[in-house]
């Protein structure tokens, strides 16, 4: 039991952290270029990033995977916290 514990806290953690040690690097070099072009393109109201014909979404870091199989871990930890916490004598 007590292993089975600490194997869910150590994932947690693991996905926990995942996050923040991916995103360190996640935008390296692209922020110079951007900013040229959004200072290039200047200011001019009315103006929106429909506008531009690129017809594609920015990328903005979110990693679906990710998100998906934490919720898959909280699932799974949910379902085996109620099997352990399940009074003896039910079925």
């Amino acid at each position: 039991m007590k292993i089975f514990l600490s194997a869910i806290t150590m994932l947690a953690l693991f996905v926990a952290l995942a996050g923040p040690a991916a995103a360190q690097n996640g935008y390296e070099g692209a922020g110079g270029q951007v900013q040229s072009e959004v200072q290039d393109s200047g200011s001019a109201a009315g103006t929106t990033a429909s506008d531009s014909g690129s017809g594609s979404l920015p990328f903005t870091g979110l990693d679906v995977a990710l998100l998906a199989g934490a919720g898959l871990l909280l699932a799974g930890a949910g379902v085996a916290m109620r099997r352990v916490t399940r009074a003896p004598g039910q079925a």
